[in-house]
């Protein structure tokens, strides 16, 4: 008789449930993971389990959800592999990459993956330390974009929106040099962890202590990061930057550019260059992301840990099966 796993399972808008489903088993080239810990992403909690789609291009969320999504943020060991794999049995492992919500997640006892979306992490890291790698690597993208381009080592930066992705992207342009990095959010709570993560000043969203006046210099930072997405927050960035703003907040509308001296750069996409960076900058203890875990919490709580993000009483949730 196969041995059986919990997994969660959001059945219907606003409920999930964990059930029991078989252990799978790895085939060419997948590797099944014993799932250490798996973190919230608010994007994908916060749209499935309130029935709105990710992307607005997409239909209705169907109910059941597929099990163990959308959980993707997970770190684990190597459990079983199959053929044609290169990690052994017991690696200490991350996802580094979202194959996307086509296969069963990471919200479970074991996740069946393929090699290629894992990397391999150093065992004596604690789980809190790496298990939203795959977030980081996102981020990352954003800032090796950046540094490609118009720089960053000696600008001043500033973030725009503290949850998980701006406390990141804080952290990185400050391990690439920046002169200074400011951040920007309307929750004095998530200021304050900015502040604690390195930040040189925080400011309230709208706020008028960001000079106004990006042509003509003032305060106003020279690189700006947007994980807000709204495009009232993006204008107020663009009005409010010097040089360049990066696009990293999903968008959902069209914005509007009203400086024409004003470089925007987009997203680039998803790379193991930026998972291995990402990975680099925590060994080497220039980015932290234990503090973005507000609580850990059974996979049975899954019920009670969504609200906490939506009532932003939290800014991650660490699920231990």
């Amino acid at each position: 008789m196969n041995e059986m796993m919990r997994t969660v399972v959001i059945q219907q808008k606003e409920h999930a449930e964990v059930i029991e489903v078989p252990v799978p088993a790895p085939g060419p080239g997948q590797v099944l993971v014993k799932v250490k810990a798996v973190t919230t992403c608010p994007q994908w909690d916060l749209h499935i389990y309130y029935g709105r789609p990710m992307f607005i291009q997409e239909g209705e969320v169907p109910f059941p959800y597929l099990p163990g999504q959308p959980g993707h943020e997970m770190t684990g060991t190597v459990a079983a592999v199959g053929n044609n794999v290169s990690l052994a049995e017991g690696a200490a492992v991350c996802a580094w990459r979202d194959p996307g919500q086509i296969a069963p997640g990471c919200y479970a006892e074991y996740v069946l993956m393929n090699e290629s979306d894992l990397i391999e992490v150093p065992a004596e890291l604690h789980y809190t330390q790496v298990v939203s790698l795959e977030l980081a690597m996102c981020v990352a993208g954003t800032i090796l974009r950046l540094k490609e381009t118009v720089g960053i080592a000696g600008k001043r930066c500033a973030v725009n929106g503290l949850g998980p992705a701006g406390l990141i992207a804080l952290q990185m342009l400050a391990a690439e040099g920046a002169a200074e990095v400011v951040g920007i959010d309307p929750l004095a709570a998530r200021r304050d962890m900015a502040l604690q993560l390195g930040a040189a000043d925080v400011f309230e969203a709208g706020s008028e202590r960001l000079d106004l006046r990006h042509v003509y210099g003032g305060n106003a930072p020279d690189v700006s990061v947007d994980c807000v997405g709204y495009p009232s927050a993006v204008r107020y960035l663009m009005d409010h930057t010097k040089e360049a703003v990066a696009l990293f907040a999903v968008q959902r509308d069209d914005y509007e550019l009203h400086h024409p001296g004003l470089s925007v750069i987009g997203y680039p996409g998803h790379f193991r260059e930026s998972a291995e960076y990402a990975l680099q900058l925590i060994v080497s203890g220039k980015l932290d992301l234990r503090p973005l875990i507000t609580a850990e919490l059974p996979l049975e709580a899954y019920n009670e840990a969504v609200p906490m993000l939506k009532e932003q009483k939290a800014i991650k949730i660490c699920f231990v099966p």
